[in-house]
């Protein structure tokens, strides 16, 4: 009975490998069925070259398209942030000409140095933007940075000479976001 046991396992085994090895024949017997050759005229092959060339050149324009845009966007935002931090800056920067003003009619001197402690931080934080004070006074007029608002003869200064500035100029970084009003030797 042993003997049946056996055979039976061992014919069992034998079937499964030959259902295996079918199993495995069969998916390659149905790719070589696909696989069919197709003839084409020399016009249909040249027709599908072509249309392939056409696809990857359009292909090409749409990758030079995409990165144009990206660049513009860059640039737009930049823009942006620009016009908003001048827009901001035009605000705020006339303030600074007021503590210009109110430190000649302080005379307490504690209030002074409060209020000179508080015009260095302004300038301080304002040049951590780049943000940066004209400098104007003894300076030759440069109409890039300068607005003369009064030309007065002045025998101790060179003609063109910034001799005193009435309000103080600012740059952003190159660009001037403000220009400094001044009185010119003549």
């Amino acid at each position: 009975m042993e003997e049946k046991k056996t055979n039976n396992l061992n014919s069992n085994s034998e079937k499964e490998k030959v259902e295996r090895e079918k199993q495995k024949v069969e998916p390659e017997n149905e790719a070589k069925e696909e696989l069919k050759q197709v003839t084409l005229s020399q016009a249909e092959y040249d027709g599908i070259k072509l249309q392939m060339a056409k696809v990857i050149n359009d292909y090409k324009d749409l990758e030079r398209d995409l990165e144009n845009y990206r660049k513009r966007s860059r640039q737009e935002i930049d823009s942006a942030k620009s016009d908003g931090m001048i827009k901001a800056l035009e605000t705020i920067l006339p303030t600074l000409d007021t503590f210009k003003k109110a430190k000649k009619t302080i005379k307490d001197k504690n209030t002074l140095d409060g209020v000179n402690m508080i015009e260095k931080g302004v300038l301080e934080a304002l040049k951590k933007l780049n943000v940066n004070k004209i400098e104007c006074v003894g300076k030759k007029f440069d109409p890039n940075f300068h607005n003369a608002v009064l030309s007065i003869s002045d025998a101790n200064h060179k003609a063109g000479t910034v001799i005193e500035e009435i309000e103080a100029g600012y740059t952003l970084g190159d660009k001037v976001i403000k220009f400094s009003q001044v009185v010119v030797a003549k």
